[in-house]
């Protein structure tokens, strides 16, 4: 952990500000859940992610997909690579990028090919699908299915039952 130097006190309701330095650098936004963990002489808050909390069937579910279809694929929150598998989208941990979120943040499926498709790994695709993870109106991060080859409605459909996957889970 790293010092900021930065004091607060807490109020007689027990609150305490978040400096916005420190949210603008964390990224974090009004509404955004906050987990706490204590140990016996610090208190940590730490950005919730939904999808986070599903690793193991994120890594499961990437896995499969990319056995059955060849594709590159990855599982995100909104700010961070959750799971993947392949070249052509980034590794597990790896922060998204600026482009990459506002795709995600726009709520819809993005299909692009060829010259129109997002550097997200080592290698860039010639397709790719991004699928919104959506429950109940929340935005919860994107499943992306990236290739060699532009994309086909079935890479679309794939897409589409991973992040429903998603969507079920969150729902339960």
């Amino acid at each position: 952990m790293k010092a900021t130097g930065i004091l607060r006190r807490i109020d007689e309701l027990g609150r305490v500000v978040i400096p916005k330095e420190i949210r603008k650098t964390m990224k974090m936004r009004e509404g955004e859940e906050l987990e706490i963990y204590t140990t016996a002489e610090e208190v940590v808050l730490k950005k919730y992610s939904e999808l986070s909390s599903m690793e193991s069937f994120a890594r499961s579910l990437v896995s499969v997909i990319r056995k059955v279809t060849g594709r590159s694929v990855a599982v995100t929150d909104g700010d961070v690579v959750i799971a993947s598998n392949g070249a052509l989208v980034p590794r597990a941990g790896q922060p998204i990028g600026e482009e990459l979120r506002k795709v995600i943040e726009g709520r819809r499926v993005v299909v692009h090919a060829d010259g129109k498709c997002l550097s997200l790994g080592e290698e860039k695709a010639r397709g790719e699908v991004i699928r919104p993870i959506l429950s109940a109106g929340d935005l919860f991060g994107a499943l992306i299915l990236a290739s060699d080859e532009p994309p086909t409605k079935a890479d679309e459909t794939v897409a589409a039952m991973g992040a429903g996957l998603f969507e079920d889970q969150i729902d339960r």
